[in-house]
């Protein structure tokens, strides 16, 4: 799972360090908990709501 996590989220760039560290941060934590539950892959509430608070973000265009 690390070489697709790298091939996936390594490279990414959103135009802000703090978001492309954070989308990092999620892209490992989903490749190592591959195939478990959302709650099982992040360690807390808060973790998990700041997971699935970060795609829904209405500043980013990844369409490119």
């Amino acid at each position: 799972m690390q070489e697709w996590w790298e091939k996936n989220f390594a490279p990414c760039e959103l135009g802000d360090r703090r978001l492309n560290k954070r989308a990092r941060e999620i892209g490992k934590l989903l490749s190592q908990g591959f195939g478990k539950a959302l709650s099982e892959v992040f360690a807390g509430a808060n973790a998990l709501k700041r997971g699935y608070e970060f795609l829904p973000m209405p500043r980013l265009n990844l369409a490119n």
